[in-house]
């Protein structure tokens, strides 16, 4: 879907959903093939963020009305998200659903010097998530999962369905790992929050360190907190870092705290390049932009990954 937000349409997409303000300006903040983004500029408001879903993409099928409910119930936990404003349907002004939610005026931390405090608070942030009492937040809907083997299934199961649509399910390398995964299925405790995508670009910073904002939950779950752990391994490793992922800086402590066999992260690390190798396929396909990453760095680091696992 390509759409121009222009400041009429804009204005128009604001008032149907009850957050009015004339819009003087609309900047797209994302790239890839995430759900669309704005910030929207208001003549005498304050900015804000306009989200619209996408129908095709790498995290197909996309709800950004699911997320804004994430956001809704965590709006009253220690999570700082942004406030969700307004959100219209499938007979919105733009043609598909879309969000208006506050917009946090704070760098991420991929803008911000990586210090000690820094990094600690990240890691705070994110084990509060999965320490969260889900349930008298009302985030039931999410469909938790048994423990066991079902979380890592169900999260198979719709990456697999992404391959097949995406005619990419036949790669030797995405065939290999997935088989693989099908192997080694981790014990996973009773679920947890998972954010989903807790790379720290969706992790903003305040002057003092602390994390003033969380964003980014489309791919929020009830699952294995590992998932999310596993994931940042990943990203580090595709970004150079050499080393088991239980041994990588960000992870290490929780995981250590988790008590886990180490078995388990191994997993959700190849898990999540699994993942990451089908969005690449996906990406380079449909993609506004090329992937940050190659296909050379998934071959690399999904070697790694099985070698870790013991394959």
């Amino acid at each position: 879907m390509e759409i121009e937000l222009t400041p009429a349409l804009a204005t128009e997409a604001l008032l149907a959903c009850g957050v009015g303000g004339r819009a003087v300006a609309a900047e797209r903040l994302d790239g890839g093939v995430s759900n669309l983004t704005w910030l929207v500029q208001r003549n005498g408001d304050a900015p804000v963020v306009l989200r619209l879903e996408r129908k095709l993409g790498i995290f197909q099928p996309y709800d950004v009305r699911r997320e804004a409910r994430v956001m809704r119930c965590l709006a009253d936990s220690e999570i700082p998200v942004p406030q969700v404003l307004g959100e219209a349907g499938e007979d919105s002004p733009l043609g598909a659903p879309f969000v208006v939610l506050s917009w946090l005026a704070y760098p991420h931390m991929g803008m911000t010097p990586m210090t000690d405090a820094v990094i600690d608070n990240y890691r705070a942030m994110v084990e509060s998530i999965h320490s969260l009492d889900w349930r008298p937040l009302g985030l039931d809907f999410l469909d938790p999962p048994p423990a066991g083997h079902e979380a890592a299934l169900r999260d198979l199961d719709a990456v697999r369905a992404r391959a097949v649509h995406f005619r990419c399910d036949r790669d030797h390398l995405i065939s290999e790992i997935g088989a693989i995964l099908n192997q080694h299925l981790p014990d996973s405790p009773e679920p947890r929050l998972c954010h989903g995508d807790i790379n720290v670009f969706n992790y903003l910073v305040d002057e003092d360190g602390s994390i003033a904002g969380v964003v980014d939950w489309e791919q929020a779950q009830l699952g294995d907190p590992l998932s999310d752990w596993g994931l940042i391994t990943a990203l580090a490793s595709l970004k150079g870092l050499n080393a088991p992922p239980e041994d990588h800086p960000l992870a290490a402590p929780a995981f250590a705290r988790s008590g886990r066999p180490v078995e388990d992260l191994r997993y959700w690390m190849l898990h999540q390049m699994f993942k990451l190798a089908v969005i690449h396929r996906i990406w380079s396909e449909i993609g506004d932009s090329p992937p940050w990453y190659s296909w050379s760095d998934v071959e690399r680091v999904s070697e790694s990954a099985l070698m870790y696992l013991g394959e």
